[in-house]
């Protein structure tokens, strides 16, 4: 029975693992193009401004934290190649601009 037990935990701690590491590549799949840079300032607010430097469109979130909690609004930017956005989020929403993510 303990053969048993172990094994079973054994096979349940791989499933963990694989679905941890499942996770992570699908993370860094679905990642930001390092052609798309954004600048940010606080002010009265965090405003962010995205440039999109690559030969196609994209479309990006921003990340922000508010206290160290992550924060993401729902918005999306579709930004066309060479263009550049600008967007905001107030002070008591987010502080601290952390990246940006796709949408």
């Amino acid at each position: 029975m303990k053969l048993v037990h172990a094994l079973a935990s054994g096979v349940a701690a791989l499933g963990l693992l694989a679905g941890a590491q499942g996770v992570a590549q699908a993370e860094e799949v679905h990642s930001v193009p390092s052609c798309v840079e954004a600048d940010w300032t606080l002010l009265l607010g965090v405003h962010v401004t995205i440039t999109n430097n690559c030969s196609t469109t994209q479309q990006v979130n921003v990340r922000y934290s508010f206290n160290g909690a992550p924060y993401v609004p729902d918005k999306c930017h579709t930004i066309a190649p060479g263009a550049t956005v600008t967007t905001s989020e107030a002070v008591w929403k987010a502080n601290r601009f952390e990246g940006l993510v796709p949408c």
